[in-house]
């Protein structure tokens, strides 16, 4: 199972940044239904199959009453304070609408994927999914096992008026034929540097503006023992940003964007060769601590580095704030730790502020129910996502909100100065890419790993993983 991108919050029981645990749905075996397996030649990895929830509706009390419905909500876990916010929000939409009923299914994400591509493939689907848009979407669309959103009981399908209470760049991963299929339930998730100021401060260093300043200080650090950038590449996706940041400093946007749209040797743009030479640069001069590909995000390993000074910056989500904070709380408090952007290549195309990572993650709508349980979906989505008390809560959470109108909720938040030049800077984005292993389907997604990984061991030249690649346009 290859890991997602689902990162909410520090050990408050999650276990990790892509892989927040909470133990609570059940799964049993089932057969595949055709549409199941057609689903999984698409690409899905699916596994073992899991629990079809049954979408019930509920005859209206009259013909002028708006419809109700029973539905299942299927997230995937995201750390207990946030899993149990979602359930008392159901609550309170239960009370406030008499007939209708919504139960919230947290399922862990080692069986999460799984669950999805049976619940979607079958006639019973839940009323809505937890999902990360992207190239898994435009299968689930491809296959029309979902349908884009619109306002309750409303004709405007794929364009509903909630679109504007969320920040312009967080609907681009749900957005297909300019319909919307997905509307954000989680807060944004752009990569940056993370470092410890007083540990560059004490070799007389700043915060690296350029990649040749990058350079310079992994050769100054490891000449003094010390890890420049700490890395847990175990799984292969926290290695992907050094690749998706190279590439758009040097490139810029369209060299990802041709790879998407499948073109012919994409994968051998020689702005995606130079990203990989530079990557086997870095690893060359050990920038990178010993026996990073066996360590896994998650373990605190990497923050502890940081924290403690054995390595100066780490590449990775905005999540993981919420991960010092839950390990070091007054060291992140004090100012102690710093947040840059990934420094521009000399001469390269790209723009220094555009941001790499998840928009956010999603709710999606399935297909194949009845149009009452849609009715109660759509309700419930714009109910739970798109009001300042979710807004308020997801910064309560350390989590940087993609609803509008959220920056007044900063000043009361002990995390403020990081969480604000996220917010900013998601804002200011000239583009911001998303994540490339969700925005490629995972037939793509999991040769990426691979190659990528190998390369990263130097046991694959650049060239080689272009080849590789470029197989499976």
């Amino acid at each position: 199972m290859f890991r997602e991108r689902s990162r909410l919050g520090p050990p408050n029981g999650a276990e990790t940044g892509r892989e927040n645990k909470v133990t609570q749905g059940s799964s049993k075996r089932r057969r595949l239904s055709h549409r199941a397996t057609a689903l999984i030649a698409a690409g899905l990895s699916v596994g073992t199959a899991a629990t079809v929830a049954i979408a019930v509706p509920i005859a209206a009390s009259s013909a002028q009453s708006a419809p109700t419905a029973s539905i299942q909500v299927w997230m995937e876990a995201n750390g207990t304070p946030l899993d149990n916010y979602w359930a008392a929000q159901a609550a309170v939409f239960d009370k406030a609408n008499p007939g209708d009923n919504v139960s919230i299914d947290i399922e862990p994400s080692g069986t999460y994927n799984a669950k999805v591509a049976t619940g979607l493939a079958g006639n019973n689907p839940p009323g809505l999914v937890f999902g990360w848009g992207g190239g898994d979407l435009q299968t689930f669309i491809n296959s029309k096992v979902v349908q884009p959103f619109a306002d309750a009981g409303q004709t405007d399908a794929g364009n509903p008026s909630w679109k504007s209470d969320f920040l312009a760049s967080s609907l681009g991963a749900v957005t297909f034929n300019n319909e919307v299929y997905g509307i954000p339930v989680a807060g944004t998730q752009p990569v940056f540097f993370f470092y410890n100021k007083a540990l560059l401060a004490r070799y007389h260093l700043s915060f690296p503006t350029t990649t040749t300043q990058l350079m310079s200080d992994v050769t100054l650090l490891a000449k003094h023992n010390v890890t420049a950038l700490a890395l847990s590449d175990n799984g292969g996706w926290p290695g992907l940003m050094y690749l998706e940041y190279f590439t758009d400093r040097i490139g810029g946007p369209q060299v990802f964007v041709n790879i998407q749209n499948r073109q012919k040797g994409a994968w051998s743009n020689p702005a995606i060769i130079q990203a990989l030479k530079d990557i086997q640069t870095l690893v060359k001069a050990n920038a990178f601590e010993q026996g990073y590909p066996d360590i896994s995000f998650g373990t605190g390993f990497t923050e502890a580095m940081i924290h403690n000074g054995v390595a100066a910056m780490e590449l990775m989500g905005d999540w993981d704030i919420g991960f010092f904070q839950g390990y070091y709380p007054g060291w992140v408090s004090t100012g102690d730790m710093g947040i840059g952007f990934f420094p521009s290549v000399p001469g390269g195309q790209g723009n220094p502020t555009d941001l790499e990572g998840n928009t956010t993650s999603y709710l999606e709508l399935p297909a194949h129910q009845s149009a009452a349980a849609t009715y109660v979906a759509e309700k419930f989505a714009a109910f739970l996502c798109s009001t300042p008390a979710y807004a308020k809560e997801e910064v309560s959470l350390g989590l940087v909100p993609v609803i509008t109108g959220s920056e007044s909720l900063f000043a009361s938040s002990p995390l403020k100065q990081y969480l604000v030049p996220v917010y900013n800077a998601v804002q200011k984005a000239p583009y911001f890419q998303y994540s490339w292993d969700k925005a490629l389907e995972a037939t793509r997604a999991a040769p990426l790993y691979v190659n990528l990984q190998n390369l990263f061991d130097l046991n694959e030249t650049p060239a080689q993983f272009a080849k590789a690649m470029n197989g499976f346009q």
